[in-house]
């Protein structure tokens, strides 16, 4: 039995509390939880403004599908929240994980045995003269909506990708032409030590598909963008993404990394595995760097197929593919 289910083994009976720091859901007495001080780590979290709940299925926060529950899921509202949240965590040993649009992103089907922290509530942006702050949780569409309103073109490369402005600086994603870390002018992270923290762009060690963002695990609070640069056409590169990308279907994004100087998906498509599936998950005949869940994929399946694809590619090229996505163990 893997570590989530041994935790979380007995069936909860729900019980909601009304409050004016947001709905909080609460497992009835006798319902089996980490050993921690249980009363007292769920009273900080309480106090703090946001929403609470218990064994949340990740089905229903990740864009391809999959996964089983997370003990604790917290929404905080607000960025301070965010931060005392995540002290909290560290303040108890407890385990913790920042979600965001949950792009990118595949979770054991036995879920996971901490604290998954969304950021879909922090959300906010201001514009300025030649820039823009915005909170860690603002979706991509809607940043782009909003800056195109203002007649400001120069984001558009970012059209058609999934995620939150969190995520995709941490995963420095972009085309290959420009990645959000090149219009990055600062970024509030929280340190190790629980501090609040502005990097500039230099400090944030931008690179294909990595920052020291992502390396560290530092929590992003909001960023800075310039505005500057080329105009791009929001439409023009969406007809190409949907054309070329199984935006419709579920998937995490593209699975692999490209190897320096080639592509991933056609290295896949190659070597004959576009079409391949394990249960239901498959290999996109669309974008072969893609994998799509069909309906009702397992974590499992998923993985077996990213094994296959690693271990044919390797046979017919030699070279074994990095994952782009993140693979959270329960």
């Amino acid at each position: 039995m893997c570590q989530a289910r041994r935790l979380h083994h007995q069936l909860w009976r729900w019980r909601y509390l009304d409050s004016d720091r947001g709905a909080i859901l609460l497992p009835e007495k006798g319902t089996f939880l980490p050993r921690i001080d249980q009363s007292a780590f769920t009273k900080e979290l309480c106090a703090l403004r946001g929403n609470l709940r218990f064994e949340e299925p990740l089905v229903c926060h990740t864009t391809i599908g999959v996964g089983g529950k997370a003990a604790f899921f917290f929404s905080p509202e607000r960025p301070h929240a965010l931060v005392e949240t995540i002290r909290c965590c560290r303040r108890y040993g407890y385990p913790y994980l920042l979600l965001g649009a949950g792009s990118n992103l595949l979770f054991s089907d036995c879920g996971y045995p901490g604290l998954i922290i969304s950021t879909e509530q922090l959300r906010g942006i201001t514009l300025a003269e030649g820039s823009v702050q915005v909170f860690a949780g603002e979706p991509l569409p809607a940043l782009l909506n909003t800056v195109n309103r203002a007649g400001i073109r120069s984001l558009n490369f970012l059209a058609g990708i999934p995620g939150s402005l969190g995520g995709a600086i941490a995963m420095n994603t972009g085309i290959p032409q420009r990645t959000i870390g090149d219009t990055i002018e600062e970024v509030a992270v929280l340190n190790p030590h629980g501090e609040v923290m502005v990097l500039k762009a230099k400090d944030c060690g931008f690179s294909y598909r990595q920052s020291r963002i992502l390396e560290q695990r530092l929590p992003v609070l909001w960023a800075r963008l310039r505005l500057d640069g080329r105009p791009y056409d929001r439409g023009e590169i969406l007809t190409h993404r949907r054309a070329s990308q199984p935006l419709s279907a579920l998937s995490a994004g593209c699975v692999f990394k490209n190897p320096r100087g080639l592509s991933a998906g056609r290295m896949i498509d190659k070597a004959g595995l576009k079409g391949l599936s394990v249960g239901m998950a498959k290999v996109s005949e669309k974008h072969a760097n893609f994998i799509v869940n069909l309906g009702g994929a397992r974590c499992a399946e998923i993985r077996k197929l990213i094994d296959i694809v690693r271990q044919k590619v390797y046979k017919s090229f030699r070279i074994l593919l990095e994952l782009e996505i993140e693979v959270i163990d329960g």
